[in-house]
């Protein structure tokens, strides 16, 4: 009975024992720090923190100079066209790695989620709601802000997915 029960003992901690590999269930990027671009890849925009990188590749386009009504954002389904990426880069990441005609070749990728295909109306929908910068003296229009908003997004890797239903992407600016 003591050796039934050691092996017992014995398979239960093996078969409790992790390998040590972290899984992502959650990011947390500045909701307040401005959305990056760049001139080479237009149709790129992304927040950077340390090794970290959220990326929506969108057409430039989807940031019309046009304000929104109010509660009627612009809405984009999650495609091939409209894409949202997390990756974790091996060491820090700088707006150079995205805005280079040949991307450097560190750091490097070490994981990357890939947000769902939404269905409209129901999931995997970014929001872009826009409204104008005004010159606080002349009132004339100095740009447009755009706040991106994902609503029920889904991130998946080769091994696990997590939900956000809502995630601030933050503020895009365009000049007119």
């Amino acid at each position: 009975m003591k050796r039934f029960l050691g092996l017992l003992v014995c398979a239960f901690i093996f078969n409790s024992c992790d390998d040590g590999d972290i899984t992502l269930e959650n990011f947390n990027f500045d909701t307040a720090a401005a959305v990056n671009d760049c001139t080479v890849n237009n149709d790129l925009y992304f927040k950077i923190k340390n090794n970290e990188a959220l990326i929506l590749q969108t057409p430039a386009t989807s940031f019309e100079n046009t304000v929104t009504p109010v509660d009627t954002p612009r809405t984009l389904v999650i495609n091939s066209t409209n894409q949202v990426i997390y990756r974790l880069f091996s060491g820090p990441v700088t707006s150079t790695y995205f805005c280079s005609d040949i991307p450097e070749a560190t750091p490097t990728v070490s994981d990357e989620w890939i947000a769902s295909n939404g269905i409209e109306g129901v999931s995997g929908i970014i929001e872009i709601t826009t409204t104008q910068i005004l010159n606080p003296d002349t009132q004339a229009i100095t740009g447009y802000n755009h706040y991106i908003v994902f609503r029920n997004i889904t991130f998946s890797n080769a091994d696990n997915s997590f939900v956000y239903e809502e995630y601030v992407f933050g503020n895009y600016v365009t000049t007119p």
